[in-house]
């Protein structure tokens, strides 16, 4: 039979129970060196638990005050430091507020024509032979020069003075 040395701190202590305690209290009625064992492991425990000291008596009553007393001061100062009562976060948040709104309002950041292609133009330009040189039409874009563009409709591109 083997010995069943990890089963005897839980022998000693009582926590061993129906065919585990049978069998470990007969193994220890034929082995010397087992039961020499099991005193050591007893003689251990015996000495660990006079070494601890005892501890000390709780006052309930006294505990729940302190512990009152203690949850009533940390909302006490909870509620001091809301950052709602303090002006800089709230004016912070005002002007947070009121940029998001304008935003909200009037489009926000909206790209340069001609950089994006706008949903219409992207709806439309299959059907539209001039958008197939798209090119050439955002440089007609960059005519500012209204004289060239009335000498264009012109006819016979003549200047008209």
């Amino acid at each position: 039979m083997q010995h069943p040395e990890t089963e005897l701190i839980a022998f000693v202590r009582g926590e061993l129970v129906g065919p585990a305690y049978d069998r470990v209290a007969r193994h220890l009625e034929s082995c010397a060196a087992c039961r020499a064992t099991r005193d050591d492991v007893r003689g251990a425990l015996d000495a660990l638990r006079s070494s601890v000291p005892e501890p000390p008596t709780v006052h309930w009553a006294r505990y729940g005050a302190e512990l009152r007393q203690k949850l009533e001061a940390r909302q006490e100062r909870a509620a001091a430091r809301a950052w709602w009562h303090w002006p800089v976060p709230l004016a912070l948040s005002a002007g947070l507020t009121a940029v998001l709104l304008f935003l909200a309002v009037h489009g926000g950041f909206r790209p340069e024509r001609g950089t994006v292609m706008v949903f219409e133009e992207a709806a439309i330009a299959p059907k539209l032979e001039l958008l197939r040189n798209y090119r050439l039409v955002e440089r007609l874009d960059l005519l500012e020069d209204f004289d060239i563009l009335r000498s264009l409709e012109s006819p016979a591109g003549r200047r008209e003075s």
